[in-house]
């Protein structure tokens, strides 16, 4: 296990080996939530529009579900 010291200014260093295991570099974003008495920090993306990318990937799209009910439109009238 490795371990950590919190600074004066609340700043905590993440180990080197951990960081390169799990490929940080300046700048990332952490999400912090308390859960009893551990702190989780999980990593956000980098870029919040890129992450959702393929995030819908295999359902309908709204474009195909509006040219749909348009057909059903058409052929009830």
């Amino acid at each position: 296990m490795l371990t950590t010291t919190l600074s004066e200014k609340g700043q905590v260093v993440i180990p080197a080996e951990i960081r390169g295991k799990a490929g940080l570099e300046p700048g990332q974003r952490f999400a912090a939530t308390l859960e009893g008495d551990r702190i989780i920090f999980t990593m956000l993306p980098r870029d919040p529009l890129l992450a959702l990318r393929g995030a819908f990937a295999g359902k309908d799209s709204l474009t195909e579900a509006l040219l749909s009910s348009r057909r059903e439109e058409r052929q009830h009238d």
